[in-house]
């Protein structure tokens, strides 16, 4: 993939590449980079993926969530395009794939705790009638049964880190992605979100155009839903 390593010597060209992992603070990243940062992020508000900017959202409308549409994207040579100053995708390995040798990706993601991601998206999944992944059904089961179920997604961000997304995995998966993770990506953490952008500050240079501008978006509560966590160590926390 066309992504830098962390210690390489910064270039102009770099284009920051944000690995969205679902439920851990991506729609408080997204609002403070438009907001506090005034940079335009890709993301498809408006069917089909196109190089169209809506300059009021601050969104090149660009799509990267699928295999097939990061292909369609490559096409379009959107790196090369100068249209976006941070790219964004789930798909960790396919989504770094549309930069190149004339404009390198700089990775960065938020990590949360695995064992709460999972907690979060299954009660999320429960209530988001808003989105295409809703599952009233999952009202009926408890979070045991949910990670016990035949469809139940596990290792999320090994898989995306290593691009194996079916199958079974070993620890030579776990140390591909621990290595990835290393060399690749500035690591945020959602539990600290203050010293999070402090570090992407100081590392892409990124400004707030109005100080005081993050702290107010961090102090605002994106998406909370009421749940109680399953206990440290416990059954359901082992079994995760």
């Amino acid at each position: 993939a066309q992504l830098r390593n962390v210690q390489d010597e910064r270039d102009s060209s770099d284009i920051p590449f944000y690995w969205h992992i679902p439920k851990a603070s991506g729609t408080t990243v997204k609002e403070v980079m438009s907001k506090c940062y005034n940079l335009i992020r890709t993301e498809m508000v408006q069917p089909p993926s196109s190089l169209d900017l809506f300059k009021e959202k601050k969104v090149l409308n660009v799509d990267l969530t699928t295999p097939e549409a990061i292909l369609v994207a490559k096409g379009y040579m959107v790196a090369d395009a100068g249209l976006a100053d941070v790219f964004i995708s789930q798909l960790a390995i396919e989504g770094s794939t549309v930069f190149t040798s004339y404009h390198m990706g700089r990775a960065f993601t938020i990590m949360r705790h695995p064992v709460i991601l999972a907690a979060s998206l299954f009660y999320y999944r429960r209530i988001a009638t808003w989105e295409p992944t809703y599952r009233p059904d999952f009202n009926d089961v408890t979070l045991q049964e949910y990670i016990e179920l035949p469809g139940y997604y596990d290792n999320w961000m090994v898989r995306m880190l290593t691009n194996a997304k079916l199958g079974g995995l070993n620890e030579g998966h776990l140390d591909i992605a621990k290595a990835v993770l290393k060399e690749k990506f500035i690591v945020g953490i959602s539990d600290h979100m203050d010293e999070t952008f402090r570090q992407f500050e100081a590392y892409f240079g990124w400004r707030e155009h109005e100080v005081g501008c993050v702290k107010s978006f961090l102090s605002k509560p994106f998406n909370k839903n009421k749940y109680s966590l399953p206990e440290r160590g416990g059954e359901v926390w082992t079994s995760i």
